[in-house]
């Protein structure tokens, strides 16, 4: 009898990206879990017995060209070893990735390259998170406005990845030497039109861009190259959506009694403590409510963690008043920037690296000296190092939030069994995002 094989392995740019792309698996009933860096090789065949979709958290999103490499290597070596034959390199739908820092194009020449084992596909559009790509140009929602990619408030002067291209082809041009063809909404809302339009460019050797404006679309693409996978291995460069839709597909082809029951509603909290490493002007709204709603905010100035032994020193001075708030049942915010303008300009070549060290000393610490249930990362960067250093070895969504994308993950491992954790992007939830993971979803 041949061995259960994973359905699909993923490798997440980025902790909070990861956790998210999971979630969209999971929430149609599949099995998953997400590492937190790669096991033994036994241990990983062990696990993925009983698992459809196997995922490992990144930080490729803040590493440049050379890192990338050695950083995503023994992922994909991990999956194709576990006979994965559809793989997703997960990014951001914002599409943000620069020459010289979170090069996904680059990454694609790494594991697609020119060697021709893998069809190559691109999707950024993920309508449910407002992030839609039309005859090949990318728009995300700001408010109740839908902007440009080059044209969004925080996109285009993101700190360390500015977009200042919606048009994905450019863009990927800018990134790597392979080459992409668009497939266009019309093409894509035909099902035969949109199964030889992928055979023959994938038969010329070329990469496959896709639009995207509703969820539809995204079910007639995630069809599509399911069935193509069949016959030719897929690397996909994508974002939750392809998740999402893939994962509805993959479901309806399992029995119903092997699917899970999918949580959705969150439990109240006693306390929590939010780590924020974000520039996001929404993340920053966020935490202005929070302070308005009596909570404690406490500014950690980034620009002051210049070495290991001066996060060690700056830990050391703010740990007493956080663990005393917390200790005394006051939810409390630690951030590094507010999400204005200013922030962004000065905290540019601020290491997140060395954010997340911070952050993953005071979340074990409170763990370990206040017994805090619930925790907030908030930031792509920072986060995915602050799980990292925390030793945890890997995580699993506990609920699924539909409203806000708000999931709880729940961390195994490095003394930090069973501690709730919500991995927050920068764009992320409405303005009480917070007040509402505090009290919890139920009714």
């Amino acid at each position: 009898m041949e061995a259960k094989k994973p359905l699909v392995g993923f490798y997440g740019d980025d902790f909070t990206g990861s956790s998210e792309n999971l979630a969209q698996f999971h929430r149609n009933g599949l099995k998953t879990r997400l590492f937190l860096k790669v096991p033994s090789q036994e241990s990983l065949l062990k696990a993925a017995r009983d698992l459809d979709v196997v995922g490992f958290a990144g930080t490729a999103r803040a590493l440049d060209n050379s890192q990338i490499a050695a950083e995503i290597a023994p992922a994909f070596e991990a999956l194709r070893a576990l006979g994965c034959t559809f793989l997703q390199y997960k990014i951001c739908s914002t599409f943000d990735s620069a020459p010289q820092v979170g090069n996904f194009g680059f990454a694609a020449e790494q594991i697609a390259g020119r060697a021709g084992k893998y069809d190559l596909v691109v999707l950024a559009a993920t309508p449910d998170f407002g992030r839609y790509t039309a005859f090949g140009n990318h728009y995300a929602k700001f408010g109740s406005d839908v902007t440009r990619l080059d044209r969004h408030p925080s996109m285009s002067n993101h700190p360390r990845t500015p977009m200042k291209e919606a048009d994905l082809r450019q863009h990927l041009n800018s990134l790597c030497s392979l080459e992409f063809a668009n497939i266009f909404l019309p093409e894509i809302r035909d099902e035969t039109t949109l199964a030889e339009r992928l055979g023959n460019l994938f038969a010329e050797g070329k990469g496959v861009v896709f639009d995207g404006v509703d969820n539809r679309d995204l079910e007639n693409i995630a069809s599509a190259l399911w069935e193509h996978h069949k016959k030719r291995p897929i690397f996909a460069v994508a974002a939750q959506g392809l998740a999402q839709l893939l994962g509805k597909h993959l479901a309806k082809q399992k029995d119903p009694l092997d699917l899970l029951e999918v949580p959705t509603s969150m439990s109240p909290a006693s306390n929590l403590l939010v780590l924020s490493g974000s520039c996001a002007i929404q993340t920053g709204r966020q935490i202005d409510v929070a302070v308005q709603s009596g909570w404690v905010a406490l500014e950690l100035n980034p620009l002051e963690l210049t070495d290991t032994r001066a996060v060690a020193h700056r830990i050391g001075l703010i740990k007493p008043q956080i663990m005393e708030n917390l200790a005394n049942k006051r939810p409390t915010v630690v951030y590094t920037a507010r999400g204005n303008a200013m922030d962004r300009d000065q905290f540019a070549d601020v290491p997140p690296q060395l954010i997340g060290e911070a952050y993953a000393n005071l979340m074990v610490a409170a763990r370990k000296e206040t017994g805090i249930q619930r925790v907030v990362l908030a930031g792509g960067d920072s986060s995915s190092y602050a799980v990292r250093k925390s030793d945890a070895e890997s995580l699993t969504i506990k609920v699924f939030d539909q409203v806000q994308h708000g999931h709880l993950c729940e961390l195994m491992g490095g003394g930090l069994d069973g501690l709730e954790v919500l991995l927050k992007g920068g764009q992320v939830g409405d303005v009480d995002y917070f007040i509402r993971v505090l009290r919890g979803t139920e009714k």
